[in-house]
């Protein structure tokens, strides 16, 4: 492809850029919180109640609520309707609180479009709207309870008798058909008494899609007595109080329109078939570049991203050793020559090179090992220098193995110690010039066997290297050496020691107690474990999972 494309391809490119940040760059939105948005909106708080929560009804009488009945814009329903005069529970205007019988259920439905809120940080007054709620909706409802009509209350009051009374709180968020979008039931027992005793619960619902368009709220109080006869005195949960609102976006849902969502995948398209055709054209293309020394002769070197074949023959590297210490093997095997005692060698090499490779005393083992282990990257001349080190090392260790020898038998006659150590001393020469010459034999046979320059040098590297190997000296010598011996410098000293106690009756846990900077510690932590707390738990009712 010529590179005279990549011009309009990239004014393409641009240009779906441009497109997708059109959609991204959208008027920075605000929550607007509502207030209640219950029909009890407006009225006063029971003098009973610790909490903020309005009373369901402001009625200055008292009010027998009856079953399929409303009360101030909440439904009333019942299964058993055995309260005063019949009803299922009652408002009673000394407390301005609603008291369930056996069972009552008050629910209240409207929308949640037009209802007017304020705006986090503009406080601007927002009304909200269908394209507003549909991105996603916030509702916190709060009840205020007093429950103290049950044999086990710490706060009993009334006609306290049975097992605890429970209550109830249903919030549901509902499309323009009645269909149910999202929802959360929350159901308690928790004990309450009057005034500051009364409690105070929050239950939170959020949705995140699209048709949010009403709401239903719910609450229901059941007599844990279970009692169905009638009765003047109502044995169920009071509520003192109840509020719902509302947190919305202060924009409008911002709906893709189907040409819009074409451009979109138009774009994704085309972002691909760009990526494949810059691919293309390094690949037809390869970039190459020059660099030039000037010293005596200037020359010119052109790099490119090509692989060039390899003219030599690619061989593995595990092969390739494989077949290596096998090759060495088997040139080591034939030079090694066959050890027995009724053997007779044809020349002093040969025999001195036998009583080498032999294992009748431990002075010949040390030979044993030094023709087993043979190797070297060096040249020919350079074996030769080596050769020489070897030697002069072998005659460091032949004088230390003199004088062990001479320890070792001290106890036999000084002749035939002196006779001893020369012989011994003759076998190492000869050991040693045997050892060379058969090294030399195997690196001519490895030149006449190998004629791969790499196998070659790699087993003449082996050679040298094990021929090296084999003449290092023992450490075994110095195994039962004593190197440092144990001396007492300190003896005859006096016994000091002061039984004051500096901090007598203070250790680090008390000093940790009334010490200003642990106690701010202690108390930043606790701090930080209780909002961490709270995080989740808003992420879960967030989520919904609470």
């Amino acid at each position: 492809m010529e590179k005279s494309k990549i011009k309009p391809l990239a004014i393409i490119f641009f240009c779906g850029y441009l497109l997708a940040s059109c959609f991204a760059n959208t008027v920075k939105a605000e929550d607007v919180v509502t207030g209640n948005i219950l029909p009890n909106a407006g009225n006063s708080v029971s003098s009973y109640n610790s909490g903020t929560a309005p009373v369901i009804s402001d009625n200055t009488s008292n009010t027998t609520m009856s079953n399929n009945t409303t009360l101030d814009g909440f439904a009333i329903t019942c299964d058993t309707a055995n309260g005063q005069n019949g009803g299922c529970g009652a408002f009673f205007s000394y407390d301005k609180a609603v008291e369930a019988a056996h069972d009552l259920k008050i629910t209240s439905s409207a929308t949640l479009v037009g209802i007017a809120g304020t705006g986090q940080t503009s406080s601007d007054t927002i009304t909200s709207t269908a394209d507003k709620l549909d991105n996603g909706i916030t509702l916190n409802s709060t009840i205020d309870m007093q429950n103290c009509e049950w044999s086990g209350s710490a706060f009993a009051c009334g006609d306290s008798t049975g097992a605890a009374d429970s209550y109830t709180v249903k919030v549901r968020i509902l499309d323009s058909s009645d269909e149910e979008l999202a929802a959360v039931t929350q159901t308690r027992t928790t004990d309450a008494g009057y005034y500051a005793n009364s409690k105070t619960f929050t239950d939170q619902l959020i949705y995140t899609g699209i048709g949010a368009s009403k709401y239903e709220w719910s609450w229901k109080g059941v007599d844990g007595s279970g009692s169905t006869a009638t009765h003047a005195n109502q044995r169920g949960p009071n509520l003192l109080g109840a509020k719902l609102l509302m947190t919305f976006d202060s924009e409008d849902y911002v709906t893709i329109s189907t040409a819009s969502q074409t451009a979109l995948t138009s774009v994704e398209t085309t972002f691909a078939e760009l990526e494949e055709t810059f691919i293309s054209i390094l690949t037809e293309n390869p970039v190459t570049f020059s660099m030039e020394i000037e010293e005596e002769a200037s020359f010119e070197e052109t790099f490119s991203f090509e692989e060039e074949p390899f003219e030599e023959t690619v061989i593995e590297e595990e092969s390739m050793e494989e077949e290596i210490y096998e090759e060495t093997e088997e040139v080591e095997t034939s030079f090694v020559p066959t050890t027995s005692e009724e053997e007779e060698m044809a020349t002093e090499e040969e025999e001195s090179f036998e009583e080498s490779t032999m294992e009748p005393t431990q002075e010949e083992e040390t030979v044993a090992e030094e023709e087993t282990e043979v190797a070297s990257e060096e040249e020919e001349e350079q074996v030769e220098e080596e050769s020489t080190e070897m030697v002069e090392e072998t005659n460091e260790e032949e004088a230390e193995e003199e004088t062990q020898e001479e320890e070792s038998s001290s106890e036999t006659a000084t002749a035939s110690t002196v006779s001893s150590e020369k012989s011994a001393k003759q076998k190492k020469a000869q050991s040693k010039k045997s050892l060379m010459a058969n090294m030399e034999r195997m690196m001519d046979k490895v030149d006449e066997d190998v004629k791969d320059l790499a196998k070659n040098l790699a087993l003449k590297n082996l050679i040298k290297i094990r021929a090296m190997a084999s003449e290092q000296a023992s450490l075994d010598l110095y195994k039962n050496a004593i190197f440092y011996k144990p001396k007492d410098i300190y003896l005859k000293q006096l016994n000091i020691f002061d039984p004051r106690q500096i901090y007598d009756k203070i250790n680090l846990a008390s000093y940790i107690k009334t010490d200003k900077v642990a106690i701010k510690a202690n108390t930043l932590h606790e701090i930080n474990l209780k909002k961490q707390r709270l995080l989740i738990e808003l992420e879960q009712l967030k989520n919904g999972k609470i």
